[in-house]
């Protein structure tokens, strides 16, 4: 039996620790950055964002009304069904999709349907007050986003979030095409 020699023992994870601290794995804690700013930051050309031509709201987020739609607006506890793109500052495209959520009151979050996920709480906020049929770009601060937070291998932390949204169905109200 050959004897277990404790400095090799003990040197080969202090190495490895070592070395996975120093890499530039894009999922360590050494590529956490500040948060972007929504005010300082050169959105890419594709995105088509001149601030000037959107509203702040108080929680930091932008919106701009591409198209206003008709009917009611959105209001708290709405039930929503929206088609939305979404990209990060620099254009990179993430997947589109189709959400169906009830939208958030001041005391309980908006929940997706049917399996009640989360919603990220600029998406909620920045789609309050779209009518029927109405589409909306959305500029979300990284706050209302997901913070200092990897989300999968895409989604940097401190990212801010583009999203287009267009809003099909509010409560009981389809939006149908003519």
């Amino acid at each position: 039996m050959e004897m277990f020699d404790l400095r090799t023992g003990l040197l080969v994870p202090i190495v490895l620790v070592a070395t996975l601290a120093t890499c530039d794995d894009p999922m360590g804690p050494a590529e956490h950055k500040d948060p972007q700013v929504i005010e300082t930051t050169v959105f890419d050309g594709t995105l088509e964002i001149a601030l000037s031509d959107f509203t702040k709201t108080d929680t930091g987020l932008y919106y701009r009304d591409i198209s206003t739609g008709e009917g009611e607006a959105t209001v708290a506890a709405d039930t929503v069904n929206i088609y939305f793109g979404a990209w990060l500052s620099d254009g990179t495209s993430l997947d589109p999709g189709e959400i169906i959520f009830v939208r958030g009151t001041e005391s309980v979050a908006a929940k997706t349907l049917p399996s009640e996920g989360g919603v990220i709480p600029g998406f909620d906020q920045g789609i309050e007050g779209m009518k029927l049929g109405g589409i909306r770009q959305i500029i979300v601060p990284p706050s209302l986003a997901y913070g200092n937070n990897w989300v999968g291998n895409v989604i940097p932390p401190g990212s801010i979030m583009v999203f287009r949204a267009h809003l099909l169905r509010l409560n009981h109200a389809i939006y149908v095409t003519q």
